[in-house]
């Protein structure tokens, strides 16, 4: 192993962003330990209606704001703020794109 490469890194400049549906790009790195971390854009449209999100996670916003909705409550976040939602069916949570700019932000979870 080179003195640039490690399994503690993840060179996210080298990996592609990958479009998972028509409002969202993907980059994902399965580190060691459990963790999986992605880096994504989700573009402003129409609300999320799907299912709920059980998967816990924390996400860091880079850029534009989202709205996280959950079944008793809503949480809006904006750059430079964390988020941090436990895994299970109590934390269901839904993300929203609030305004026009595209949101750019990391997630990390453990599996």
């Amino acid at each position: 192993m080179s003195s640039q490469e490690s399994p503690y890194v993840f060179r996210a400049s080298k990996v592609p962003l990958v479009e998972t549906s028509a409002t969202l790009k993907v980059k994902e790195a399965r580190m060691l330990g459990g963790m999986t971390t992605r880096y994504q854009e989700r573009s402003p449209g129409p609300p999320n209606t799907g299912p709920w999100c059980e998967t816990g996670h924390t996400a860091y916003i880079i850029a534009g704001r989202l709205r996280y909705e959950f079944p008793d409550h809503e949480v809006e976040i904006a750059p430079g703020d964390v988020v941090h939602i436990p895994a299970g069916h109590t934390h269901r949570h839904r993300p929203h794109v609030v305004g026009d700019e595209t949101v750019k932000y990391f997630i990390t979870e453990f599996t």
